[in-house]
């Protein structure tokens, strides 16, 4: 097949998706195909310096929504983030301008959308002939093999629904999964191993060191991670954030470091401690039980897609789930943890293939369409 010419579209909330993007260009790149631009939504964090650098394309960052978290419960304001987004109508349709203009110049050859619900609706109101391909773990709650926490039926239909809105107009939807699964064609999906960056497959798996990594989704949450230091300062603590006012690291005391958020210091440090905690970010679990190291998993209150990500690492055996960032229980399971990674290794090493093969598809039927 001719090189690919590849236009992402990347959900900017968060590391994940960046993450994703990040590992499929690599992908790409050895397979021969080219990602020509990334347009990044910007929501409400600055997008990190080292994703252009490790791309190596021209980065686009065009408005979107974002979620704001409640600073007294640490949860989703779900109020604020509606009442707010509803404001920005203008800002989207710029968006969806910037998105046509890229489409007109870079003439790519398929687009790739990082779960950012603007490309939805961006292939519903222009229907460009160009085909996309959605990427997200979230596709995964489409199938029924998937296994959702019980009790929270209004939140399940919510995420459902805001899935196929972001999934919209796309050829493909890859699922991304911790286990393999038969593919929905009446959906359009395909379940596809975690996208991880290629650096994590170079780290050692066998180095425990005596302290310990937290990853924080919004730097208020660092309030409780203090609490718990200041009743256990024996333990080394290395934590990761969002918080653009902070410097590069942060000693808060002699076992308590803040970092912001870096390209190789946080995998480089999760491959050498001894148990990690984490938000239940997809991507985060997933290499944390790739290096097969012990999780606490602590989802944002009312994130009810968090919640589901836990399921999936406690119900192997890899994870704990926890309300808080009360880190004793992590030091128990610990001493406990069995967990074999060997089936998710293997998993995981047929991405390269498996990604390309997808791809490739995708713009064969799409050529083909056109030309019948």
């Amino acid at each position: 097949m001719p090189k690919l010419r590849v236009l992402f579209i990347v959900q900017g909330e968060g590391r994940g998706h960046l993450t994703q993007a990040l590992s499929l260009a690599s992908i790409l790149r050895n397979a021969g195909h080219s990602v020509c631009k990334s347009v990044v939504s910007k929501g409400g964090h600055e997008i990190p310096s080292y994703f252009e650098e490790c791309l190596q394309s021209p980065v686009v960052e065009v408005p979107s929504g974002h979620f704001f978290v409640n600073q007294e419960t640490r949860s989703i304001d779900w109020g604020r983030t509606l009442v707010n987004n509803s404001f920005r109508l203008n800002e989207f349709n710029r968006s969806f301008a910037i998105l046509s203009e890229l489409l007109q110049s870079e003439k790519p050859d398929v687009i790739v959308n990082f779960f950012e619900p603007l490309a939805g609706f961006f292939m519903l109101r222009e229907r460009p002939k160009i085909p996309m391909v959605a990427v997200g773990h979230q596709f995964m709650f489409l199938h029924p093999e998937y296994q959702f926490p019980t009790g929270f039926e209004v939140q399940k239909i919510s995420t459902l629904t805001f899935t196929r809105l972001t999934g919209l107009g796309a050829e493909c939807r890859f699922a991304l999964s911790l286990y393999d699964a038969p593919p929905l064609p009446d959906k359009k999906v395909v379940v596809m191993p975690p996208l991880l960056r290629q650096e994590l497959f170079d780290l050692p798996d066998d180095v425990s060191e005596p302290y310990y990594v937290i990853y924080l989704y919004h730097h208020s949450l660092s309030k409780d991670l203090i609490a718990w230091h200041q009743q256990n300062p024996a333990h080394r603590l290395h934590c990761f954030w969002n918080n653009d006012q902070a410097d590069e690291v942060t000693h808060y005391s002699k076992n308590l470091t803040f970092h912001r958020l870096h390209s190789t210091r946080f995998l480089e440090m999760m491959a050498q401690c001894q148990g990690v905690v984490t938000t239940s970010g997809f991507e985060s679990m997933a290499e944390a039980m790739y290096l097969r190291k012990p999780l606490m998993l602590n989802p944002l209150h009312r994130h009810f897609e968090q919640h589901c990500n836990g399921i999936d690492g406690t119900r192997v055996g890899a994870a704990i789930q926890t309300s808080d960032l009360n880190l004793t229980p992590l030091l128990e399971f610990v001493r406990t943890y069995d967990y074999d990674a060997t089936e998710l290794r293997q998993w995981i090493g047929k991405a390269d293939e498996m990604y390309v093969r997808e791809l490739e598809m995708v713009v064969s039927r799409a050529s083909s369409d056109s030309a019948s």
